[in-house]
C-alpha cells in the first residue's frame, strides 16, 4: 500500500509542477517531513524529459540559402589585370595622341608657321601677282608697255633688282620668286648649284631642317642679268595641307584656267610673266608607267626644241590656243602627284612675248584622251 501511494503521489506532484497548481499537502505526513527521493525523469507519450522546459532540445538551425551570381569567397581578392593589357592601352593611348599632335601640327600649325616665316621674305619683295583674265581673256595690266620691261627699277652694281637685295641678303640662294594669282602659291625661289637638287628638298627658306621644303630652280639652269635658261625647272612639294605646289592642281579645272592663264616668275635680275599652255601627269618610275623625260633645261636645236613642246601638249589635260614657237622661253613648275606612286603634276607655261598685250584663253577646253604615263 505505501508503494503504491509513493507512486501515485509522485505522479500528481509531477503533474501539478508541470500545470502549475499548488501541490497539496498529504495529511499523514504532516507530522514529520519524510526526506522523499528524487523523482526519476518520466518518459512521456512524445519521448522528451518535460522535467525543466530549459531542457527541451530547440529545432536545427535553417540551413543558409546560397545567394546566385556573388563570388563564391569574398574574402578573395578581385583578378589582377593583366600587365600585357595594361600595355597595349597605354600604347594605344600614346599612339593615338601621337597621331592627333601630328595632325594637328601638319594641317593647321604649319600652315600658319610657314606663311608667317614667308611673310618677312614678301614684305621685303613686293612683286606684282599677274592680273586675273576676264571671259578668258588676260590683258596687260599696265597700258602701251611692254609687260615684261623693268620701269626704271633701281638695281644694284651686280645687276640686281634693289626689290632682292632684302632677301638675298637673308638667304644668298634665293635667286626669284613665283606666284600664281588666285592660290596661296607666293613663295621665294631658291638655288644650290652645288647640290643636285637635294638641299632645298629639306630645307626651307631659312635654311632650317623642314620636311616642307622650299621652291627650289634645278641647279643646271642658267640665272644672271637678261640671262635665263631656255627651260626653266622650280620644283616645289604638294604638301597635303594645301602649301607650297599642292594648288597647282586648280590647273586641272578648265574654269580655273581660263581665269588665270597668267603667273609671275620673276629672277632677282628681271621680271617676266608666264602663260600657261599645259598641264599634265609624268611618273618617275618605269613601275608606274612611261617615263617621259620632261626635266630638259637646253635643246640643241630649234626642232628638237618644237618636238619637246608637241609631246608636252599630247600629254596636257587641257587644250589650250596659246601657240609656243622656237623663239619662246618655257617655264616648268613640277611636283607631285598622289594618283599614282611617283607621279608628278607638271604644269607648263611660256614667257610672255614683247608687246604680247592680250591673250585669249577662252577657247580652251578639256582634252578628251591626253596622253598618259
Amino acid at each position: 500500500m505505501e508503494s503504491q501511494f509513493s507512486n501515485r503521489w509522485y505522479e500528481e506532484l509531477a503533474r501539478d509542477l508541470k500545470s502549475g497548481a499548488k501541490v497539496p499537502i498529504d495529511p499523514d505526513i504532516t507530522a514529520a517531513p519524510i526526506a522523499a527521493p528524487v523523482p526519476a525523469p518520466i518518459d512521456f507519450n512524445d519521448g522528451y524529459l518535460d522535467t525543466f522546459e530549459d531542457d527541451l532540445p530547440q529545432d536545427p538551425p535553417a540551413p543558409k540559402k546560397k545567394t546566385k551570381g556573388k563570388s563564391k569567397s569574398k574574402s578573395k581578392k578581385k583578378k589582377k589585370s593583366d600587365p600585357l593589357t595594361n600595355v597595349i592601352l597605354a600604347l594605344s593611348i600614346c599612339i593615338f595622341l601621337g597621331s592627333a599632335g601630328f595632325l594637328a601640327y601638319k594641317y593647321v600649325a604649319e600652315p600658319i608657321i610657314q606663311n608667317k616665316m614667308m611673310e618677312k621674305y614678301r614684305e621685303s619683295h613686293k612683286n606684282d601677282v599677274a592680273q586675273s583674265a576676264t571671259n578668258g581673256v588676260w590683258e596687260n595690266n599696265t597700258e602701251g608697255t611692254d609687260v615684261n620691261v623693268v620701269k626704271e627699277e633701281a638695281r644694284l652694281d651686280n645687276g640686281m633688282l634693289a626689290a632682292f637685295k632684302d632677301n638675298v641678303e637673308m638667304n644668298p640662294d634665293i635667286i626669284g620668286w613665283i606666284s600664281v594669282p588666285n592660290s596661296p602659291i607666293s613663295y621665294a625661289v631658291t638655288q644650290k648649284k652645288d647640290d643636285k637638287n637635294t638641299y632645298y628638298l629639306t630645307h626651307n627658306v631659312n635654311k632650317d631642317y623642314d620636311a616642307a621644303g622650299c621652291p627650289f630652280l634645278d641647279y643646271r639652269n642658267e640665272v644672271g642679268p637678261g640671262k635665263l635658261s631656255k627651260c626653266s625647272i622650280i620644283y616645289g612639294h604638294h604638301r597635303r595641307n594645301g602649301t607650297m605646289f599642292a594648288k597647282l592642281k586648280y590647273y586641272d579645272e578648265i574654269d580655273f584656267y581660263k581665269q588665270n592663264p597668267v603667273i609671275t616668275f620673276d629672277t632677282i635680275y628681271d621680271r617676266a610673266q608666264w602663260v600657261v599652255f599645259a598641264n599634265f601627269r609624268a611618273t618617275s618610275s618605269s613601275d608606274t608607267g612611261k617615263i617621259f623625260k620632261y626635266i630638259k633645261t637646253s635643246f640643241k636645236d630649234d626642232t628638237e626644241f618644237l618636238n619637246f613642246v608637241a609631246a608636252i601638249k599630247k600629254r596636257s589635260l587641257i587644250n589650250s590656243p596659246v601657240e609656243v614657237n622656237a623663239d619662246d622661253q618655257l617655264l616648268i613648275l613640277s611636283t607631285c602627284s598622289y594618283e599614282k606612286a611617283h607621279w608628278r603634276m607638271v604644269i607648263v607655261a611660256r614667257k610672255v612675248r614683247e608687246g604680247e598685250t592680250k591673250i585669249d584663253v577662252s577657247s580652251a577646253e578639256i582634252n578628251p584622251s591626253p596622253l598618259m604615263p
